[in-house]
């Protein structure tokens, strides 16, 4: 849980709340692991406070996938709100979030708003203050809370990157309804989005598709379709933020590689 003078480096212009946590498998019951903070934006008196819960995915792209529980569960946001994916359920219900520096939990991740003054996200132009976002693992996160956080007075903004399917299409009819802005950013050759929807499951708007393919520059392996550094730089980041596995030196070999790869239909 560390303080935010302990980050490499924090977005400017805000201040760290809390550190949020997620289960982890590997130390056992009771186990917590790091996966992504609550932020405040400083004050000024041109624009309205906002809060951005900013959630990571994982290390390997896929070690979420191998133990998921891909069953169905009703979804637990009200009578119409669907079934979500029951792995998914249960990460999301023993997410908690701490005190900056703090180890023990300060409560459960989906109580979160509880503890935000409201007083703090008035706004004249029903400007949402609220932003949720998320890669892979974190963006499933993301959704679900924003879906159990859609009856608050300010809703969340919902900002997604490579996220898997979260629920079913009566899931996602209520999250649609609900939560009125909504980009999910998908890679087309990225397999975590495709890799729940023979199961049942569909996708939240509004998809915005990008193509690493289209850069003969980028690899085309999954770890490098779906890491969070190739969502940057194929939204504008520019090169410096990718890493150098996943950048091709011989670009005339990776050009008919891609030529002859399966491009996934969305």
């Amino acid at each position: 849980s560390p303080l935010q003078e302990q980050y490499p480096v924090f977005p400017p212009g805000y201040t760290l709340v809390y550190n949020i946590h997620m289960k982890d498998p590997a130390k056992g019951k009771g186990g917590l692991r790091y996966c992504g903070f609550l932020a405040k934006s400083n004050f000024s008196p041109e624009t309205p406070t906002t809060y951005v819960l900013a959630l990571r995915g994982t290390d390997n792209y896929l070690d979420w996938a191998e133990k998921l529980d891909i069953l169905p569960s009703p979804g637990p946001f009200g009578n119409n709100s669907g079934n979500v994916v029951s792995g998914f359920l249960d990460i999301y219900n023993h997410m908690t979030f701490s005190d900056p520096g703090q180890l023990k939990p300060k409560g459960l991740l989906k109580y979160i708003r509880y503890s935000i003054r409201y007083t703090d996200m008035q706004s004249d132009d029903d400007v949402q203050p609220m932003v949720c976002t998320g890669h892979s693992l974190g963006a499933a996160m993301a959704t679900l809370f924003a879906a159990g956080d859609a009856y608050s007075l300010h809703p969340c903004r919902s900002y997604t990157f490579g996220s898997p399917c979260v629920g079913d299409p009566a899931f996602v009819s209520f999250y649609n309804a609900l939560i009125t802005t909504s980009e999910r950013y998908y890679n087309l050759p990225d397999l975590v989005p495709t890799i729940l929807d023979a199961f049942g499951y569909d996708h939240v708007h509004s998809g915005i598709p990008l193509d690493s393919l289209g850069d003969p520059a980028l690899s085309w392996l999954p770890d490098c379709t779906h890491s969070l550094n190739t969502y940057m730089y194929l939204l504008g980041a520019g090169k410096p933020v990718m890493e150098s596995n996943c950048l091709i030196s011989d670009i005339d070999d990776d050009i008919m590689i891609k030529k002859l790869s399966f491009r996934r239909r969305y």
